[in-house]
């Protein structure tokens, strides 16, 4: 099922749930003791739920199988100095400036499991940020670093929630590219799946980075 088709659905279901709800406690007579408030009670938690699920799902692309999800390119400006290029899947590029020897770019996947899993939702992602860092760990430490924010913050952000208190149906796991080098005129492919990102070299200056930093 598309993310679209899903917020749909389960924003709809949602919202039924907690009308029907909102219902039952406009009429006291429908009320059957304490058992049946709490039945009702349980239902509008039920359809909150399924709303907050529903707006986090809209704002992650569809994960299904390995795919490429942004492409990095590098163009060298000074010493430790890179202007970034990442053109995402479906998004405008973005250019940044960055400073260091690697770079990695981070990501938030939401799996999903039970009744939402049974709905053939698929998982989702969100790109976090995308970020520099040096060799050294004394230029690591004291010389300037940068991190670009890529992901819009969440009232409720459900991938926050199950980290904290673990959520049923869902399950927030985050995933990064490990640092790769920076190299002028190399470009990246970054491929995600459900375990996480994978970063590789797509021109002979990457390869060419790739093979030296291993050395």
């Amino acid at each position: 099922m598309s993310h679209d088709l899903a917020t749909m659905v389960l924003g709809a279901f949602g919202a039924l749930l907690v009308i029907l709800g909102l219902l039952f406690f406009l009429r006291p007579r429908w009320l059957l003791g304490w058992l049946k408030g709490m039945a009702v009670f349980a239902i509008i938690v039920f359809g909150l739920y399924s709303l907050v699920i529903a707006v986090n799902v809209a704002g992650y692309q569809s994960l299904a199988g390995m795919q490429t999800v942004a492409t990095i390119s590098i163009q060298r400006q000074g010493e430790q100095v890179w202007l970034v290029t990442m053109k995402p899947r479906d998004d405008k590029n973005l250019t940044e400036t960055l400073r260091g020897d690697q770079w990695q770019l981070d990501a938030r996947i939401i799996r999903f499991s039970g009744p939402l899993r049974w709905l053939g939702i698929a998982p989702g992602y969100r790109l976090e940020r995308l970020g520099g860092r040096y060799t050294s760990l004394e230029q690591e430490r004291t010389a300037p670093r940068t991190i670009i924010g890529l992901g819009d913050r969440f009232w409720l952000d459900l991938w926050e929630l199950d980290r904290e208190f673990n959520m049923p149906f869902v399950e927030g796991v985050y995933g990064n590219a490990t640092f790769m080098p920076m190299r002028d005129g190399a470009v990246f492919d970054v491929r995600l799946s459900a375990s996480g990102l994978v970063a590789v070299p797509m021109n002979e200056q990457a390869r060419e980075a790739v093979e030296r930093w291993d050395e």
